[in-house]
């Protein structure tokens, strides 16, 4: 799989960024980890947590391919 996906790096073109401490390689291995959905990317962290979701910028989400 490359890193980053199709739909991530369309996410990174309209403005979304990773939150702080997190690689797309540690994104890769925790969305294989647990089954997570190709459309969506962290998008809130907090101390042993990560929230997953389609990015919203501006009130609107984000659209991928």
């Amino acid at each position: 799989m490359p890193v980053p996906t199709a739909i991530e790096r369309s996410y990174e073109e309209q403005g979304y960024l990773l939150p702080e401490g997190l690689s797309w390689e540690m994104v890769a291995e925790r969305r294989a980890r647990w089954g997570i959905a190709a459309i969506f990317v962290p998008v809130a962290t907090a101390p042993g947590c990560l929230g997953w979701g389609v990015p919203f910028i501006d009130g609107r989400p984000l659209h991928h391919p």
